[in-house]
C-alpha cells in the first residue's frame, strides 16, 4: 500500500485551493485548452480586480476617518480597518506566492515527493505516508477558519440586510441596505446597484476565502515538508548497519534540506515580519468588536481564524528548529564507534553542522517561534489597552 502513494500528494490540497483562488502558476492538472483559457482570464480578473479592491477600501476608510459626519463608532471603524490589514497583507501574499521563487520551491517539493515515492525504505515510506495525512489534517483546518469567516461575514450582513428592511417598511424609510464591507463606490448609485454590488461582494467573498486559505496552506505545507524531510533523515540515521556510500548520501540529502529550508526561509521572511507586525493589530481591532459592537458572527470567527493562523505560523517554525537540532543527538545514536576513521570524521563534521538550527525568520530580525506568538499576543494587549482608552 506504502508504494502506491499518489505522486505530490503533499500540496494537492493547497494546489487546488491556489487554482480556485487564480493564482496557481505551474502546469494546471488538465490539458483541456478551453479549461486553460478559462483559467488564464479568471486569473487575469483576480490580479487585477484584488488591488483595485484594496485600493478601493483604503480610501473609503480614509474619508470615514477623515469625515466629521461619518460614523466613527469604534467597532465599526476597527471593523474596516482589520478587514483592511487583512486584505492588504493576503494581496501582498498573492504576488508573492505568484513568484518565481515559489514556484521554484514548489516544484522542487514535487520532485522530491516523486523521488521518495520511489523509495523501498518501509518504515521510511511509513513516516511519509504520516506525515501526508498531517499536512492534510492542518491544511484542513486552515481551510474550515478561513471559510468560517467567509461565511460568518455573509451570515451576519444578511441578518443587517434584514433588519434595515424592516425597519424602512416600519417607519416608511428608504435607509440604503449595508453590503459586507466599506468600500468607495466612486459615487455609484448604492440604491439602484444593490443587487449587482450584493453579488459581487459575496463572490469577492468567497474567491477571498480560498485566497486567504490558499496563500497560507501553501508556505504551511513547505514547512511541514521541512520537518518531515528532517525527521525522515533521523529514521535513516538511525539504521543499525550503513556504509561509507550510504553515509555519504544522506550527507548529501542533509546539505539539500539545509539549502531547502534557506531558500524557504528566503522565500518567506519578509511575509512572516508583515504578519508579525500587522496580527496583533489586527487582533487588536477585533477584539474591539467584541466590546463596541452588538453579538455578531464574524468577530468570533476572525478572532478564531488569527489565532490559528499565528499559532499554527509559531509552533511549524519551532518545529522545524528543534528537528534541526535533534538530528545531531540521531547521529550520535548511531553505531559510530564502529566504523572506520573516515566515516567518524563525516560523522563529526555532520554532527558539527547539525549544531546550527535552521529557522524561519522576521525578516532580518530574530527567529520565528513559539515565543514569537506570545509577543504578539502581548503587543496586541497593549494595542487593546491603548485603543479603549483612546474611544473612550
Amino acid at each position: 500500500m506504502l508504494g502506491k502513494l499518489t505522486v505530490r500528494p503533499m500540496l494537492n490540497f493547497s494546489k487546488y485551493c491556489m487554482i480556485s483562488a487564480g493564482i496557481w502558476r505551474l502546469p494546471l492538472p488538465t490539458d483541456n485548452p478551453i479549461f486553460n483559457k478559462i483559467y488564464i482570464f479568471y486569473s487575469a480578473v483576480v490580479n487585477i480586480y484584488f488591488p483595485l479592491l484594496v485600493s478601493s477600501m483604503c480610501i473609503q476608510f480614509v474619508i470615514v476617518f477623515i469625515d466629521e459626519n461619518a460614523d466613527k463608532s469604534s467597532g465599526k471603524l476597527f471593523k474596516h480597518f482589520s478587514y483592511l490589514i487583512t486584505l492588504a497583507c493576503v494581496e501582498v501574499t498573492t504576488i508573492l506566492c505568484q513568484s518565481a521563487r515559489v514556484k521554484d520551491i514548489v516544484r522542487y517539493i514535487m520532485e522530491e515527493e516523486e523521488r521518495i515515492i520511489r523509495s523501498e525504505d518501509e518504515e521510511f515510506l511509513q513516516h511519509h505516508y504520516e506525515q501526508l495525512h498531517y499536512a492534510k489534517k492542518v491544511n484542513k483546518y486552515l481551510f474550515a477558519v478561513s471559510f468560517g469567516v467567509a461565511v460568518s461575514m455573509a451570515f451576519d450582513n444578511l441578518h443587517r440586510r434584514f433588519q434595515v428592511e424592516k425597519f424602512n417598511r416600519n417607519h416608511y424609510e428608504r435607509m440604503v441596505k449595508p453590503l459586507p464591507y466599506e468600500l468607495y463606490y466612486f459615487e455609484l448609485d448604492r440604491e439602484k446597484y444593490d443587487k449587482v454590488l450584493l453579488a459581487i461582494s459575496y463572490v469577492t467573498i468567497v474567491v477571498t476565502g480560498f485566497l486567504v486559505a490558499s496563500t497560507k496552506m501553501i508556505f504551511i505545507s513547505c514547512i511541514i515538508f521541512v520537518q518531515s524531510a528532517l525527521t525522515g533523515l533521523q529514521i535513516r540515521f538511525r539504521k543499525v548497519a550503513f556504509s561509507e556510500d550510504y553515509l555519504k548520501r544522506l550527507a548529501f540529502e542533509h546539505q539539500r534540506i539545509v539549502a531547502f529550508a534557506d531558500k524557504l526561509n528566503e522565500a518567506m521572511k519578509f511575509l512572516i515580519l508583515l504578519e508579525y507586525l500587522l496580527n496583533s493589530m489586527n487582533i487588536a481591532a477585533v477584539s474591539i468588536q467584541f466590546i463596541s459592537m452588538d453579538l455578531e458572527f464574524t468577530p468570533i470567527f476572525y478572532f478564531c481564524y488569527l489565532c490559528v493562523q499565528t499559532f499554527t505560523l509559531g509552533w511549524m517554525a519551532n518545529e522545524i528548529k528543534i528537528q534541526s537540532l535533534t538530528l545531531a543527538d540521531a547521529l550520535y545514536a548511531t553505531q559510530w564507534y564502529d566504523q572506520r576513521i573516515e566515516v567518524r570524521k563525516l560523522l563529526l563534521t555532520m554532527i558539527t553542522r547539525a549544531q546550527k538550527p535552521l529557522v524561519l525568520t522576521n525578516g532580518p530580525f530574530d527567529a520565528m517561534t513559539t515565543e514569537s506568538t506570545l509577543r504578539i499576543l502581548k503587543a496586541s494587549y497593549s494595542y487593546i489597552s491603548l485603543m479603549l482608552n483612546n474611544y473612550q
